[in-house]
Formats: C-alpha cells, sequence, structure tokens
C-alpha cells in the first residue's frame, strides 16, 4: 500500500495551507477584478473607449503566463512556501501603485506587471500534495470559492469608497495581506512531498530538469498540457464573455449606476461562493468528468436566457436571474487547481497547474474580444459568445483522465 503523505500533517498544519492558498486566490481576484468595477469613470477620466479598457481586462491576464513560469519554477525548483509568499507580495505593490498612474498607459502597464503575481498554481500544487484525495475537491472548490470574496471584496470597496474619493484610492485594497504574509513566512509548513522528491532527484540524476516549463512539452505530458490548456481556456473565455463585462451591461443595458450594478454583481458573486464548494464535493464522488460538464450545461442554459430575456423579451428581472444561472456554470472552475494537480507529477506540479491555468485564462482575450464585438453588435450580443465556450466544457472533459481519489506520490508516471 501507497503511503498518503497527506495523513501525515496535524489540522493545524492544513488549516494554515487553506488560508495561504485561499489569502494567494483571494488577492488575486482583488487585483484583476476591481478595475471591472471602475472601468466606467477611468474610461471617462482618460477619455478611452471599451477597446481600450478592453486591452487592460487581457493584458494583465495574459501577463500571467510570464508569472506561471517565472513563479511555477521556483516553486517546483526551492518549494511552495517562498514562491507562494513572494508572488502574492508582488501583486499588492503593484496593483496599489495603480492608484497613481498619471494616464491610461501607466494604469495600463501597472495592471499588466502586477498580473504577472501567480500565486493560484502554486496553491493548489501545495494545497493538493497536503490534502487527502478523499475530499481534495471540496477544499480545492473552498479556496477557488475564494476568489469570490475577493470578488466581493472588490465590488464593496468601489460602493463605498468610490462615491466619496473616486476610483483611485480603491487600488489601496490590495495592500490588506502584507501583515498576513509575514506570519506566513513562519508559519506556513512546506510540501513534504516536494521535499522527499528533492532528496530523490539529488540522488537520480536522471529526474533532474534544467528548466520545469521545457518538461510539459515532452512526449509524456504534451498531449495532457494541451488538452487541459485548451479546456481551461474555454472556461476562462466563457467566464470573462460575461464576467468582465457584467458591470458594464447592468449600466448601459439597464440603467444601473455604477455602484448599484457593483452591488448585484456582488450577489452574484455570493452565489457562487456556494456553487464552487458543491461542485468540487460532488466531484469527490462521481468524479471531475462528469462533475465538470454538468456544471458547464447549466452555464449555457443561463447565457441562452441572458440574450433570450434581453433582446428578444426585454424582461429585466429574467435577465437579471440569468447571471445568476450562469454563476452556477462558472462551478466546475473548482476543478482546475486539484483537477490538474492530479494530473501532472510533483517535479512539474506547481509549473503545469500555473502554466496551464495562466495560458487559459491570459490567453482567453475574452475581455477584449467582447469589447471589440460589442463596437459592432452591441454588448449583450457579444457577451452570447460565452455560449460556444460553454459548448465545449461540456465535450472536451470526457478527453482527460479521471483522477478522483488519486494518492499523490514524490515520483509517478504520467497519467493516461
Amino acid at each position: 500500500m501507497v503511503e498518503d503523505v497527506a495523513e501525515t500533517y496535524t489540522l493545524k498544519e492544513k488549516a494554515i495551507v487553506l488560508l495561504a492558498a485561499s489569502l494567494g486566490w483571494a488577492h488575486d481576484a482583488i487585483g484583476l477584478t476591481i478595475i471591472n468595477f471602475l472601468a466606467v469613470p477611468i474610461m471617462e477620466e482618460f477619455n478611452v473607449g471599451k477597446v481600450e479598457m478592453g486591452l487592460i481586462f487581457s493584458g494583465q491576464y495574459i501577463a500571467t503566463v510570464f508569472g506561471a513560469i517565472l513563479f511555477g519554477e521556483l516553486a517546483d525548483r526551492f518549494g511552495r512556501k517562498h514562491a507562494l509568499v513572494i508572488s502574492i507580495l508582488w501583486d499588492s505593490i503593484l496593483t496599489a501603485a495603480s492608484a497613481f498612474a498619471p494616464n491610461y498607459w501607466v494604469l495600463a502597464a501597472l495592471r499588466i506587471i502586477s498580473g504577472m503575481g501567480v500565486s493560484w498554481g502554486i496553491a493548489f500544487a501545495l494545497l493538493s500534495e497536503i490534502y487527502s484525495p478523499k475530499r481534495r475537491g471540496l477544499f480545492g472548490g473552498v479556496v477557488h470559492a475564494t476568489f469570490c470574496f475577493g470578488y466581493i471584496a472588490s465590488a464593496l470597496t468601489v460602493t463605498i469608497m468610490y462615491p466619496i474619493y473616486g476610483w483611485r484610492p480603491c487600488f489601496f485594497i490590495a495592500l490588506f495581506p502584507i501583515p498576513i504574509l509575514l506570519l506566513l513566512e513562519f508559519a506556513l509548513p512546506e510540501s513534504k512531498l516536494w521535499e522527499k522528491y528533492k532528496e530523490i532527484e539529488e540522488e537520480v540524476e536522471v529526474l533532474k530538469t534544467k528548466v520545469r516549463i521545457s518538461e510539459l512539452f515532452k512526449s509524456a505530458y504534451f498531449k495532457l498540457t494541451i488538452l487541459c490548456a485548451f479546456l481551461f481556456w474555454t472556461a476562462e473565455f466563457a467566464y470573462h464573455a460575461v464576467v468582465d463585462w457584467a458591470p458594464t451591461f447592468l449600466s448601459e443595458e439597464w440603467g444601473f449606476a455604477v455602484e448599484e450594478a457593483s452591488s448585484l454583481v456582488l450577489l452574484v458573486a455570493l452565489e457562487a461562493v456556494i456553487i464552487l464548494p458543491l461542485i468540487g464535493l460532488i466531484s469527490d464522488f462521481i468524479g471531475r468528468r462528469a462533475s465538470f460538464a454538468a456544471s458547464a450545461f447549466i452555464g449555457l442554459i443561463g447565457t441562452i436566457m441572458l440574450g433570450y430575456f434581453t433582446l428578444i423579451m426585454r424582461v429585466k428581472g429574467l435577465a437579471i436571474v440569468s447571471l445568476f444561472i450562469i454563476a452556477m456554470g462558472f462551478g466546475s472552475h473548482a476543478l482546475f487547481g486539484v483537477w490538474s494537480s492530479e494530473i501532472f507529477p510533483t517535479k512539474v506540479r506547481a509549473t503545469a497547474t500555473s502554466f496551464i491555468f495562466s495560458v487559459a485564462r491570459g490567453l482567453s482575450l475574452g475581455g477584449l474580444i467582447i469589447g471589440y464585438f460589442s463596437t459592432l453588435v452591441g454588448l449583450t450580443t457579444a457577451m452570447l459568445l460565452a455560449a460556444p465556450g460553454f459548448i465545449l466544457m461540456i465535450i472536451l472533459p470526457m478527453f482527460l483522465p479521471e483522477t478522483k481519489g488519486k494518492v499523490l506520490k514524490a515520483v509517478e508516471e504520467p497519467v493516461t
């Protein structure tokens, strides 16, 4: 019987890891989404349009690809703990600096560079190596749900601060993790599985990899890398096609004020706090593939409703309800971290999980594409491009391996 290293951690250590992973992901949400709520006043101050804002929306996500390579390499080579803390600190400082941008181009540069502070893949690699496979999906969903808390923090910050101080001070919310990071530097445990692998790597020369990212494109992992990236890309495209522009949709299509639109989207985010852990838990029983596809099907129904009740029937209440149904479709995102962590081995787990998700998110271009098409066909019609993404999310999971219940090992063969 293979020993499950996850059983050797105390409840306190697991709680600290859960806190660190949640902090990183929640802060990532703040850094990347607060500008969504501030799009209208920023466009007005800098005299730019939706295409320019779409460039920032997508540009900061594209930068995460480079951050994933950098911080994923650090995590796989030198350990999960320090790489996680440094990545969050990077994002905190550069996001706060956005408040001082004198013009559009400086703001765009700061937002893009801050996007390199990728903590997501590192956090999920650490979480997956410390938590038991019996409930890995559940706790992966819990961590992913904290993105919603970050999103909520962005919405609340704008709702409370913007009417009084304007858009610039809203970016200072990004500094809140710094005191917690100082504590985590001492309290956060390192992955014993990673430490065991490093010991074996030092003894077995053939295991050593000069650059971790190169492993993902070798024959053993190439197919899995492409399939995971493509599946997650479809999910991210659908997500950004709707979520990036939801506050603007509510303002332009239905006449909500900036603060009102932020408050309404806040309620949608609160729903996701329940949906994400639920989908993660369900995946622990019925598997990653079935859970992913089922969630995506609900999102497809919601997207169809959004178009029907906004463009054809013009029923305001049901159009808003459709946003809540679409949010159920994003429950599949709860499986990104645990599924990819279970597919790829310890030596490249942080790099693979970070890189695949960052490529999917960074190259989804949902914000930019929807911003462009909205100038041609209108915002609502452009947002309906999320539907093909949901369709692919239903089909593609069958081509990836099922990993429910997998016990992770220091050295293992590629999953097929």
